[in-house]
């Protein structure tokens, strides 16, 4: 076994170019991984809303995209694309599954420079077989861009540093770190892990506070900040607005505590919160952190000065964004810890481990160092059956997201012409994707609360919305009346309203019915 290994190692590194079909593989991987499930859950409130804002133009989009909480270039990008591919699931999130694989890329070819063949390749594998990385990319979000963005924004840090033509580097930087927070805000906390780690490399050959400030604030390193400022000018206003009506108002997320980081670590792993990572997956998780633990003073020693300092920038991406999310989520400032926010962070994780699985162990026989890397990838392979087992399974409000099921129910068994109404805003988002000629979808607008951002799309627009409610019972007798309720029925809008049906569909996860649609006579035929 040992002689197998060391010929394989032998014929990999005399072949360079074996590399391109490594990232070739393992981007075919990926590919199959995410498509296989893409379409498997329904889409849910965040994803409907991507849906529903690209009806817009680019101009009314940034519009509405300023009164909810996110900047609006992921939203103009899902637009173009859709305009190409489509509004089906697979056509929404397939766009989210082109930028993790860009990401993949720029973040395998980053590690082949910085610290060699070996680490690329086990990077990529742990980098494919991510559980959040494939969760995230079979959503119609941001977050995956937001990745790419960051990926390739260090990349091309590294590049300006090392190159004798700087100029084109840094503007190229610029350009990345605007692009970032015009996709997400949160982005911002990478941009501070960069400053984090140029500290690092600057204070190890400048003593003295004049020294060290003479050589951290370059001309070079103020004006592409002041350039990449100048470039989300524009969209400055509204962020600030932005951020300070989450901070006034407050926000769906709970308060970080003492398992917040536990929980993204099984997360990170598992794919699972941690009281429900239990027994022997909980001793392996432990496992792991522990032997990373040890290895990282190992994995110092054995590389290289210009390793190190590589060594330190996948840290500082990997762990200083989650410690800021954190800090800021504490009182006073309104809590904003979410895990998905972080995907920039999770695969540079990745990357971290890759480093210290592949250099900390090159003292220990071969056959032990591939250990540590199966028992991780065996642990990310039970993380994505469980992405796949969950899938918009809402882990915050435990809600099992079943918007299609109901809708393809009342396709069955409901009669053409047999509109379907929301009981709310919400739900029209969400039921919107999956309308049809016979079963098109509205909401009522008498009562509607417009209170938040995100709604108003609904307030500005007569798609979809019924103003006259008279009018339209008597151009549709039967209306299904959709809403989530724990009810036997939905509760009818009107009193007179005489139930003909219901349907519904039950969670395979909570084993509870929530979802429901009720047919209803609303007026005569």
């Amino acid at each position: 076994m040992k002689q197998i290994l060391h010929r394989g190692a032998a014929w990999v590194k005399a072949h360079p170019k074996i590399d391109i079909a490594v990232l070739v593989a393992g981007l075919f991987i990926f590919a199959l991984v995410t498509l296989f499930h893409v379409s498997s859950a329904s889409i849910w409130f965040d994803e409907a809303f991507s849906a529903y804002i690209i009806r817009f133009d680019y101009w009314q989009i940034a519009a509405f995209t300023s009164t909810d909480v996110h900047p609006p270039f992921y939203y103009w990008a899902l637009k173009l694309w859709s305009d190409l591919f489509g509004t089906t699931e697979l056509a929404l999130r397939s766009l989210s599954i082109v930028f993790a694989i860009g990401a993949i890329s720029g973040a395998f070819i980053l590690m082949r420079r910085l610290f060699g063949r070996s680490v690329a390749a086990v990077s990529l594998l742990f980098m494919v077989l991510s559980p959040m990385i494939v969760r995230y990319s079979d959503e119609a979000r941001m977050y995956t861009l937001a990745t790419l963005i960051v990926v390739w924004a260090t990349y091309v840090l590294v590049r300006a540093i090392q190159a004798k033509n700087q100029k084109r580097w840094w503007v190229a930087y610029a350009v990345l770190v605007a692009l970032g927070m015009w996709t997400h805000y949160f982005t911002a906390f990478v941009w501070l892990a960069h400053w984090a780690w140029r500290g690092i490399v600057v204070a190890q050959k400048n003593k003295g506070v004049k020294a060290f400030a003479k050589a951290y604030f370059t001309k070079s390193w103020l004006w592409v900040h002041v350039l990449a400022v100048g470039l989300f000018v524009p969209w400055l206003f509204f962020m600030v607005k932005q951020l300070g009506t989450v901070q006034g108002s407050g926000f769906w997320i709970g308060p970080v505590g003492v398992d917040t980081p536990v929980n993204y670590l099984t997360n990170i792993f598992y794919y699972l919160e941690h009281g429900k990572t239990q027994s022997w997956i909980a001793l392996l998780i432990v496992t792991v952190i522990a032997l990373v633990i040890i290895l990282i003073p190992k994995t110092y020693r054995r590389l290289r000065a210009d390793s190190r300092q590589s060594f330190w920038l996948v840290s500082v991406v990997a762990f200083v964004p989650p410690i800021l999310l954190f800090l800021s989520s504490l009182p006073p400032l309104r809590p904003s810890f979410v895990d998905r926010y972080l995907i920039p962070s999770i695969l540079f994780y990745s990357l971290f481990m890759a480093v210290v699985f592949v250099v900390g162990t090159r003292s220990w026989r071969p056959i032990a160092r591939v250990l540590p890397i199966i028992l991780v990838s065996g642990m990310m392979i039970f993380g994505i059956s469980n992405v796949y087992y969950y899938g918009n399974y809402n882990k915050n409000s435990n809600t099992h997201i079943l918007t299609r099921q109901v809708i393809n129910e009342i396709k069955r068994v409901g009669g053409e012409g047999q509109p379907i109404v929301a009981n709310s805003p919400w739900l029209l988002y969400e039921a919107a994707p999956y309308e049809s000629a016979d079963h098109p979808v509205y909401f009522i607008d008498e009562n509607t609360q417009y209170i938040f951002g995100s709604l108003d799309m609904l307030k500005e627009s007569d798609l979809h919305k019924i103003s006259d409610l008279d009018a339209f019972e008597k151009a549709n007798p039967v209306i299904w009346y959709f809403g989530a309720t724990t009810d036997a029925d939905v509760t009818p809008y009107r009193d007179d309203w005489r139930k003909i049906q219901t349907v519904s569909v039950t969670s395979p996860i909570t084993g509870k019915t929530v979802y429901r649609a009720t047919a209803y006579q609303v007026s005569a035929e």
